[in-house]
C-alpha cells in the first residue's frame, strides 16, 4: 500500500476520473485503466492498476464503463491480505463488496502512464 496510498492522494482517489477499460490477462488476473481528463475531455494523465489473484469481482463490460458515476472516486483497502477496489469511497472490505463494480484480490500494483 506504500506506493498505492501516494498515487491516490496525487489524483485525489480519481474523482471525476473515467475508467477506460478493464483488460484481463489471465483467468485471475486483469488491469484496469483508470484516465485523468481536463474540463474539455481531453486525457492529461492514465494510471493502470493491475490485480493478481482475483478471489472475487464485478466487472462491467468496457462498453459502459465511461457511464459510470465517479464522483467519489474509487477506494482501494487492504483487510486480511486481501485488496479491495471499488467505486465510491469506502474504509471496509464491506463498501467494496456492496460497489457496482469491484474486484478482491491477493495482489495489486499501480503503475503511471
Amino acid at each position: 500500500m506504500e506506493k498505492i496510498t501516494p498515487i491516490l492522494e496525487k489524483y485525489n482517489n480519481f474523482k471525476d476520473a473515467q475508467i477506460r477499460s478493464v483488460r484481463n490477462l489471465t483467468d485471475d488476473s486483469k488491469v484496469v485503466t483508470i484516465v485523468l481528463q481536463d474540463d474539455d475531455g481531453e486525457d492529461l494523465n492514465s494510471v493502470e492498476v493491475t490485480f493478481t489473484g482475483i478471489t472475487r469481482s464485478r466487472i462491467l463490460e468496457n462498453s459502459v464503463l465511461s457511464l459510470l458515476d465517479m464522483m467519489s472516486g474509487v477506494s482501494i483497502i487492504k483487510e486480511h491480505d486481501l485488496y479491495g477496489f471499488a467505486l465510491g469511497r469506502g474504509t471496509a472490505m464491506l463498501h467494496v463488496h456492496n460497489a457496482p463494480f469491484f474486484i478482491v484480490s491477493n495482489g495489486i500494483s499501480i503503475e503511471e502512464k
